[in-house]
């Protein structure tokens, strides 16, 4: 008997919200721990099914190791390079590539370019685009200098992302 392959399956979802367009240069704006973080969409605009926005990353920028405990990350790089590590392995990323997080696996990335770098970034769920939102600092239009990081900055997104799940491996 040849196993029983399923093409399509019915959903029950509910609505994910409603219609929405974001223009080029939309969305909030902040600075967060030296990258400017544009949220384009947020959890409430899906009903909690992710969140999406686009990332500036000075050269020599980027997170420290971490590890999200409650959604999953991707990327996709518009303009630019990283250099990504994930699960121990390291990876050149360029202008097309995506990049897949899993919950549950460390990972960081860092510009090691001398150009910025410009990426797409989605948590699935969404929710977790509210930590930028809460430690950020607004961003002037046309903003692509981040302010100094000071070690109150640091103490915030520290304390700010242990509400959200996230585990840092050093700061």
């Amino acid at each position: 008997m040849l196993p029983r392959v399923v093409l399509a399956r019915e959903t029950t979802a509910l609505p994910s919200g409603p219609p929405l367009v974001v223009g080029d240069g939309q969305g909030t704006q902040v600075w967060a721990m030296g990258i400017l973080v544009t949220v384009k969409v947020t959890a409430a605009d899906t009903g909690g099914s992710y969140s999406v926005f686009e990332d500036f990353i000075p050269p020599e920028a980027g997170p420290v190791p971490h590890t999200h405990t409650r959604e999953d990350e991707t990327i996709f790089v518009l303009e630019g390079k990283l250099r990504a590590w994930l699960g121990g392995k390291q990876y050149d990323v360029k202008v097309g590539d995506f990049v897949h997080m899993p919950r549950g696996v460390q990972h960081y990335f860092k510009n090691v370019s001398d150009e910025p770098t410009r990426m797409l970034l989605t948590y699935t769920p969404g929710g977790f685009e509210q930590w930028f939102l809460d430690i950020g600092k607004v961003a002037t239009p046309c903003s692509k200098i981040s302010p100094q990081i000071t070690e109150a900055d640091i103490k915030k997104a520290v304390a700010q992302a242990r509400k959200y799940g996230v585990q840092f491996e050093k700061l």
